[in-house]
């Protein structure tokens, strides 16, 4: 029995074994991949630097500026910063073609609450916009499900989406908000 033991521990340490030599080849093997071809890990370097830091988040202090004058209009409750992932799943962009961008939105349930900047990357600016559209039906037809969440729809409904040559913004009032918040906007674009 002790034999038989043995055997199967000595199996399952041999197959373990395997797997940690697999994964440790593969990272050599993608090391060694892109040193061959340094264009490639060049290119693939500056994507990574142009979208997203390893923190999920994205934020110079260019558009923290337009963030904030955009939430003195739009005072959001109980904010949660918009991430790399909201970014790409949510809003359905792709990381290319953001350079940057900072945003908060309502972590409220029945409060769409949304601030949203983005420096878009060259030439990606209509994309953007079209993309923010799509994320705005979306969220009108979630909201239509819920009658106890009219308002934040009406507000959906009425999200001001805009940009300029290097900005693209997008705003949805919070159920706080008493402004028509198309002027902050416009003044965003102005700067």
């Amino acid at each position: 029995m002790k034999i038989r033991s043995k055997l199967i521990l000595s199996a399952v340490a041999a197959t373990l074994g395997c797997a940690l030599l697999a994964g440790c080849g593969g990272a050599a093997s993608s090391s060694t991949a892109s040193s061959a071809s340094p264009a490639a890990s060049s290119v693939v370097l500056s994507q990574a630097e142009s979208a997203l830091p390893d923190d999920g988040t994205n934020s110079p202090d260019a558009l923290a500026d337009e963030v904030d004058a955009l939430l003195e209009a739009n005072p959001i409750s109980n904010q949660f910063e918009i991430a790399a992932m909201n970014i790409e799943y949510d809003f359905g962009l792709k990381a290319e073609d953001v350079a940057s961008y900072k945003g908060v939105k309502s972590n409220d349930n029945g409060d769409a609450g949304l601030v949203l900047v983005i420096e878009p990357a060259e030439g990606k600016a209509e994309e953007i916009v079209e993309a923010l559209k799509a994320y705005q039906q979306d969220q009108v037809a979630f909201y239509g499900n819920y009658a106890e969440f009219a308002a934040a729809q009406a507000n959906v409904e009425n999200a001001v989406i805009a940009n300029s040559a290097d900005r693209v913004v997008m705003v949805i009032a919070s159920n706080a908000c008493t402004e028509d918040l198309t002027d902050a906007v416009n003044d965003v674009l102005l700067k």
